[in-house]
Parts: structure tokens; C-alpha cells; sequence
């Protein structure tokens, strides 16, 4: 995977809202699922902006028919860490990822 990457103009500059994460299931490509991973008090208190609401959302993974595409909300802006694809046999299992992480929207082809 490459190094992470601005993500595209329609990213805000905040963390997301439940609902905009829900949305890029109908925004992406191909989409199947929305993944959201729900960080504990210590790691919000450092990422979320003090304005933020209680369940902004600062990871998101976008699952596709050919893969996992994985953002994060960094020093207040989006970044795009790539696509892992499903047909990447070097890549770890994103199984054993997103087990950190909450399925939002849509299905999802993993078993977990």
C-alpha cells in the first residue's frame, strides 16, 4: 500500500457525521458495506476536534466489489490510504482488521 494521500474535494474538512459515512455507501463505486471503527475516550480526545459531535466518525473503510478502501481523519483532514483488494494475496486479511471496527451500512462479503 502506498503512502496515504489527501482525500478527494469531497472529504470535508471535519470529521464525518454517522450519517455522511452511511452516505458513501451510495457514493462510492461498487460499494457493499461501510465500515466505522468507534475509538475509546483516549484516541477521540486526541483526534476529534473539541466542536465535534460525540459520534463523529474519523475512520472509515468503504468495502467494494474489488476491495477495501480506507480513509482516515487526520490533523484535520481526510487522508485515502489506498485500496487493499481482495485478490491481494500479500495483503494481510482485512478480516483481522476490521474486527476493530462496526459495519455501518450495506453488507459486507467478510465473514467475521
Amino acid at each position: 500500500m502506498d503512502a496515504p494521500q489527501p482525500a478527494g474535494d469531497d472529504w470535508p474538512a471535519r470529521p464525518l457525521s454517522p450519517d455522511e459515512a452511511r452516505a458513501r455507501l451510495d457514493d462510492t463505486a461498487d460499494a457493499r458495506a461501510v465500515w466505522v471503527m468507534d475509538h475509546d475516550d483516549g484516541v477521540r480526545s486526541t483526534v476529534v476536534p473539541d466542536d465535534a459531535p460525540a459520534d463523529a466518525v474519523v475512520d472509515v473503510v468503504v468495502e467494494t466489489a474489488t476491495g477495501f478502501e480506507m480513509y482516515s481523519y487526520t490533523r484535520g483532514r481526510w487522508m485515502d490510504y489506498g485500496t487493499q483488494r481482495h485478490d491481494d494475496d500479500d495483503a494481510p486479511s482485512m478480516a483481522g482488521t476490521l474486527e476493530s471496527y462496526r459495519l455501518l451500512a450495506g453488507e459486507s462479503a467478510l465473514s467475521l
